[in-house]
């Protein structure tokens, strides 16, 4: 990712930093808990960081309500502000009160680590100041974080079969005791499957236990599915990367933006498009099921950047690239997607569900109530009707495993059409973002996928491609951060591959 300069972000951007730096920071437990005793740096974001910390531990729910949009600029979207209040009010009610156990600065944002009194989670504010408006933050969110000591007994080295499997089995079992973990986690090389375990429950009120079969929401994993059919369509010559916005959705209301954005931009997150996720979509959101139902809602959000200028995140982008799946190819996008990359991948568990579907093995999704509450929530309040190019889908992780397999061998596109794919990744995070696919380098070794997280969803695919070995890992609890574990796996066997 480029510096971040602290602005307001959208919901979607905000979703990309905060993966970036999750990823970042998991690589470095030393920066993520240094003392129970941290100090702020001596400047005014440090200070502003103070008083807030201040009033977690000594406001009721109600006064920090009322005092927190105070010290939030005008600046920032009303609606990121009203999710960053209720989020402290949260975090006061069950809490029981914090104390600050690190502080840094990280891309230019300051980065407080905080642990409950109540029942010891971490948690992590993101915040940026505003340089137009001093004493107060431009960017203000708190994410979860997973206690550091989970991967303190990793190595950063290979290690043997018989280690990698019991590092594994303890951390699935250590996820299990300090955030009651539920979801399945596979590794494999080449055709063996090296790992295979699941844990915990895919249905709470009868108390349904998950195992291998169990289908998940992937959320924004499906961002790949959507670029693998882009790339087929430029491959038979019914598209160019190049092609713009306005040639390929001629139906596109912002017609002078469909003039400068590109299909590369929209694979890349760099169109400067705003997101979706706007009270808009939550108040009728059975009304968006295809792509070509979120146009006007998406020609009318505010820009974040011109096209082709930065990265931002951008799940807009991809329902975009949706649309132009079906106006190219004349083909529904899940039909598309269901005949030219599940069919040609041997995915027979994988789709596309409502929310009042039965769709047999699928896993409820939960929430938690807050950052430190223990009370679970199903999803349905807070996902979409229906899943789409952005994300949203189901799978399994046999069928995340016969996709990556497919990739490789080249039965979704050409080995030069991926190659094309893979080349000039805009930086994000410790890597890049390719068309549709994270991309960063562990031990020499390329380490690629998608991760995807919402309420209900903590899902990852990390292919280490040249050691042909995958990592999938799926949770039907989110968001959260246990997709951290596939990237951990990742470099083990990263490592292994670079010692041969």
């Amino acid at each position: 990712m480029k510096p971040v300069q602290p602005t307001t972000l959208s919901n979607s951007r905000q979703r990309g930093l905060r993966a970036a730096l999750a990823l970042t920071v998991s690589f470095c437990a030393a920066c993520a808990i240094a003392s129970p005793k941290a100090t702020l740096p001596d400047t005014p974001d440090g200070k502003l960081g103070a008083t807030l910390i201040e009033h977690v531990n000594t406001d009721s729910p109600e006064q920090i309500r009322s005092w927190a949009p105070t010290i939030l600029s005008p600046a920032m979207d009303a609606t990121e502000q009203a999710v960053f209040v209720t989020s402290l009010a949260e975090a006061v009610r069950d809490s029981g009160g914090v104390d600050l156990t690190d502080a840094h600065d990280q891309r230019g944002m300051l980065i407080l680590t905080v642990k409950a009194h109540r029942g010891g989670r971490l948690a992590v504010f993101v915040l940026g100041g505003d340089a137009s408006h001093p004493g107060r933050f431009a960017h203000a969110e708190m994410v979860p974080m997973d206690d550091p000591s989970l991967y303190a007994d990793w190595p950063k080295a290979a290690v043997s079969r018989d280690e990698l499997k019991r590092l594994v089995h303890a951390t699935l079992d250590k996820l299990v005791r300090t955030n009651d973990f539920s979801g399945c986690l596979t590794v494999a090389h080449g055709s063996e499957t090296v790992i295979d375990e699941c844990r915990g429950l895919a249905e709470r009120r009868f108390g349904v236990p998950i195992d291998r079969q169990t289908k998940f929401h992937i959320g924004s994993m499906d961002k790949m599915f959507t670029a693998v059919a882009i790339a087929q369509l430029v491959e038979s010559g019914k598209l160019s990367w190049d092609d713009t916005l306005a040639q390929r959705v001629p139906e596109y209301p912002d017609h002078e933006a469909a003039k400068k954005i590109t299909v590369w931009q929209l694979l890349h997150h760099t169109a400067g498009l705003g997101d979706f996720f706007v009270p808009e979509f939550f108040q009728q959101r059975e009304k968006f099921v295809n792509p070509a139902d979120y146009l006007d809602l998406i020609a009318r959000q505010p820009k974040v950047s011109d096209p082709g200028k930065d990265w931002n995140y951008s799940n807009a982008g991809y329902v975009l690239l949706g649309r132009i799946i079906e106006n190219v190819s004349r083909e529904n996008y899940f039909d598309y997607i269901g005949r030219h990359v599940f069919t040609r991948a041997g995915m027979d568990a994988s789709g596309f569900d409502t929310l009042d579907d039965v769709t047999p093995k699928l896993a409820v999704g939960y929430f938690r109530a807050g950052l430190f509450s223990s009370e679970w929530k199903a999803d349905w309040m807070k996902i979409p009707f229906k899943g789409g190019p952005a994300g949203g889908g189901y799978s399994n992780n046999a069928d995340l495993l016969r996709f990556a397999r497919a990739l490789r061998a080249g039965k979704l596109v050409k080995p030069a059409t991926l190659a094309k794919m893979f080349d000039d990744a805009v930086p994000a995070g410790p890597g890049g973002y390719a068309a549709g696919f994270g991309e960063r380098v562990s031990h020499g070794r390329h380490v690629r996928g998608h991760a995807g997280g919402i309420e209900g969803t903590d899902a990852n695919l990390a292919m280490v491609w040249e050691s042909n070995a995958d990592v999938v890992l799926t949770s039907n609890q989110g968001p959260g951060r246990a997709w951290l574990l596939a990237e951990r796996i990742a470099d083990l066997l990263a490592a292994e591959g670079a010692k041969r």
